[in-house]
């Protein structure tokens, strides 16, 4: 009899066991899906700031495109200065007594960066006309949505008026 309750005691404790464990993964599928519920709602957060962010965003890297470009033609130029610099102390040359070679290769670099700097400029033009017509309509838009609302506060006044006189002439008060 022993061996009985042994075995009605090992049951027991083994479907103690169980109902623990299911106990546990009951709590943790329910942290799970309160974790995701969280993670869903920082990523729209998230999305959210990434939207209202996003034209200084890009602002942000034009500006550090820019500023790159603005470098990269500064070192270019002290690169250009100083091969010019040291061109001059060793030769001790004036500028009347250079090669004609080295000075077609000068004008030829010059020529170049003139080049570059000229596709600067243009590219600048186009994104200032670019920015001037998406404002100029913007400002459109603005003058389109007072125009309707004027309109539409004008037609309320005006029907306000009218239910104004209705309730007047139904209640017999003089005008």
């Amino acid at each position: 009899m022993e061996k009985g309750e042994d075995s009605k005691g090992d049951l027991q404790k083994l479907e103690g066991d169980v109902r623990r464990q299911r106990a546990t993964r009951d709590d943790l599928h329910k942290r799970v899906a309160q974790m995701k519920e969280a993670v869903k709602g920082i990523e729209e957060q998230l999305e959210k700031v990434q939207d209202e962010d996003c034209t200084w965003k890009a602002r942000y890297l034009e500006q550090k495109g820019i500023n790159k470009q603005l470098d990269q033609q500064v070192t270019q130029l002290e690169r250009t200065l100083e091969q010019f610099t040291s061109k001059q102390a060793a030769g001790k040359q004036t500028f009347g007594e250079q090669s004609e070679v080295y000075m077609r290769r000068v004008l030829q670099q010059l020529s170049r960066e003139k080049d570059k700097l000229e596709r600067e400029l243009r590219d600048y033009e186009w994104r200032l006309d670019h920015e001037a017509k998406v404002i100029n309509q913007a400002q459109q838009e603005k003058v389109a949505m007072t125009t309707e609302i004027s309109e539409v506060t004008l037609a309320l006044e005006k029907h306000k008026q009218c239910e104004d006189q209705r309730e007047r002439g139904t209640t017999g008060e003089p005008e």
